[in-house]
């Protein structure tokens, strides 16, 4: 089943397109890596999928749904989250509340956002546990490191429930010491979660090999390859648009 249907995407602001003529199908339970220079039109076309950023041209659906004018808070209840390049969360909370606002705001149930003591369901209890913070559930969210910031943002998403989870640059700002441990925790995820269809923007190609069933290469707004992992990595396209010289693969 087709989770996320993308056709024929335009996306401009006045000026030339950001995103051309962008069609895309992601199965349920796929991963699928989208990739591209800085300019190529990563963090639009995510937008687009968010419904943070209406196409100006083109259609999205939704497991068949046409969701192409629903706005994001629309689209997060009938499943979608996603993460951010920069973590967005509130240093003055506890690991726990700030999964348990996220869980609340999901559910519309905004009045509860302000009380003192919102408590933790089951769902919040297995975001915390999937991303390995149930130990740091009572520590507050600026005393933690960076990599477990992310992690935080991640169990946010989780909280959710979601169908479909789109992560921007899960490692982004990461030290080398903390970016296996974040692949991992996402390989687990995917195990646990077979029929969760993920998206994921990155620029560390050992992320985007490590986890994707799929890699979408995107140049100038435009879909310029796209294949099984091994396939866009190897490809002279991929190396004269992206990756250069210098990418050595891990192994």
């Amino acid at each position: 089943m087709i989770a996320l249907d993308l056709v024929g995407i335009d996306k401009n602001y006045g000026g030339p397109p950001v995103v051309q003529d962008v069609s895309l199908s992601i199965e349920a339970g796929e991963t699928v890596a989208i990739i591209g220079p800085n300019g190529a039109g990563k963090t639009t076309l995510f937008g687009v999928m968010a419904g943070e950023t209406r196409a100006t041209k083109g259609r999205v659906s939704l497991f068949g749904k046409d969701v192409t004018r629903a706005g994001a808070r629309h689209l997060a209840e009938q499943g979608v989250a996603r993460t951010f390049q920069v973590a967005r969360y509130f240093l003055e909370k506890t690991v726990e509340e700030n999964v348990v606002i996220a869980r609340l705001a999901h559910q519309s149930r905004y009045r509860n956002l302000v009380s003192k003591s919102p408590r933790a369901d089951d769902t919040v209890d297995r975001a915390l546990e999937a991303v390995g913070l149930t130990s740091a559930r009572r520590r507050h969210s600026a005393a933690l490191s960076h990599g477990d910031r992310k992690s935080l943002e991640i169990a946010m998403a989780l909280a959710q429930d979601p169908s479909v989870l789109l992560l921007d640059e899960p490692t982004a700002g990461m030290g080398a010491e903390d970016i296996p441990g974040t692949i991992q925790l996402l390989k687990d995820l995917r195990t646990s979660r077979p029929d969760m269809t993920c998206v994921i923007t990155a620029h560390d190609m050992n992320v985007v090999f490590a986890l994707a069933d799929k890699v979408v290469l995107l140049a100038n707004g435009r879909i310029a390859m796209q294949g099984l992992p091994f396939e866009v990595r190897d490809a002279p396209l991929t190396r004269e648009i992206y990756l250069g010289n210098s990418y050595r693969e891990d192994r």
